[in-house]
């Protein structure tokens, strides 16, 4: 059972990161036919939505997209930057759902951020008492690390629903804004579940690691 705890995680996590590798690498190799760069699409979907205070930047690394709320800044890498391929235009689209999130107050988006401040403590303070508690011996203390370890996993929950509505808000906007065609929306839509399905697995790989480590607080009971 153990052992089972420990491979079936990690087969979760490699599975999910394969799969998205396979469809970036897949998509990045098909052109939209509108020629809109990640870019492009970025500064379009901004502007439909009066978007004015959020900077576009390329940065190194590949598939390290991300919008940052706290310097308002949407972090393109280099490829999704450039390329006018159904992978970049997706990748772009979706930091822009998390921008017009932030913009309309979706409430998992601010829930997630009221959360990050608790889980970054939550997280390293109950890894600490966990440890300490195996090494006493004082299995009780163990359980209130694995407690406080488990707000990690709220978080992952939370960030579910969130990035599933950022991917269906990008879609909406490659459409409205013509950017993609209806032929090409079944191949946007693969590339961002693809994506999505990598938090899916990392939230059910951590509840499998959080069950393992309770089953091994309650066998040294």
């Amino acid at each position: 059972m153990n052992l089972m705890l420990i491979l079936i995680p990690t087969a979760l996590i490699l599975l999910s990161q394969f799969y998205v590798n396979h469809t970036y690498k897949k998509y990045s190799m098909v052109d939209i036919k509108s020629k809109y760069s990640g870019k492009d699409v970025t500064q379009k979907i901004l502007e439909k939505n009066n978007i004015k205070n959020v900077k576009i930047k390329k940065i190194s690394g590949a598939l390290t997209d991300h919008f940052n709320p706290k310097t308002g800044e949407i972090n393109l890498s280099e490829d999704i930057y450039n390329d006018s391929s159904v992978a970049s235009v997706a990748v772009a689209a979706h930091e822009c759902g998390h921008v017009i999130q932030h913009k309309e107050k979706y409430f998992f988006i601010i829930l997630r951020s009221m959360l990050v401040p608790i889980v970054n403590i939550s997280s390293k303070l109950g890894y600490i008492i966990l440890i300490i508690g195996f090494l006493s011996s004082v299995l009780d203390l163990a359980l209130i690390g694995l407690i406080l370890m488990c707000f990690a996993l709220l978080f992952q929950l939370v960030t579910l629903p969130t990035e599933f509505n950022a991917s269906k808000r990008a879609i909406d906007e490659l459409l409205s804004l013509n950017i993609i065609t209806n032929q090409e929306k079944p191949m946007v839509k693969k590339m961002l579940l693809s994506a999505a399905l990598t938090y899916v697995a990392s939230f059910f790989a951590n509840i499998l690691e959080m069950l393992r480590l309770f089953l091994a607080i309650r066998n040294n009971d």
